[in-house]
């Protein structure tokens, strides 16, 4: 049975994140979600939070062989732990795969036994980043075809408890 593990800070989930999910789900027999920590980002949504709405949306999709969990530390050790040797990434552009080289090549001097597998984003979902929804939303634009419409309503939700603060 062939597991793969597809780690992010989904701060929040996409459209193209779910994409590359249900992608895998037709690649691996399971793939595991794991929402991760990221000391250098500031999040808008609780890790909770997070996988509640990745869990939501998978299941809106139909996509059933995929699990999610949170995690702190090194994703090679999850993957250990987990027996899992296929991390996922997905990529948007040159810059993305610049960068995720850099991690897979990390993650291979940690266990060499990972492999990546990278997925390229359908083109309707190149431009989307966590960052620029969030952008987008605070700004009142239009986010229903850039998230899953569980994360449409936490957004707007998060932009006006912002606001208030």
């Amino acid at each position: 049975m062939k597991k793969a593990m597809y780690v992010g800070s989904f701060d929040p989930v996409t459209s193209g994140h779910i994409n590359i999910l249900v992608r895998a789900s037709r690649l691996f027999d399971e793939v595991v979600v794991v929402v991760s920590a990221n000391t250098a980002k500031k999040y808008w949504f609780s890790v909770d939070q997070r996988v509640d709405m990745i869990r939501t949306a998978l299941e809106d999709n139909g996509v059933r062989q995929v699990s999610v969990m949170a995690h702190d530390g090194l994703t090679v050790s999850l993957a250990e732990e987990l027996d899992i040797s296929i991390l996922i990434r997905g990529i948007r552009s040159i810059k993305d795969m610049e960068y995720e080289v850099d991690i897979a090549t990390l993650n291979k001097i940690q266990n060499n036994n990972i492999e990546t597998v990278f997925l390229i984003s359908d083109e309707q979902y190149r431009s989307i980043s966590s960052t620029m929804v969030k952008e987008i939303a605070y700004y009142n634009g239009k986010i229903d075809s850039l998230v899953p419409s569980n994360v449409a309503g936490a957004l707007i939700d998060a932009v006006i408890k912002r606001r208030s603060s």
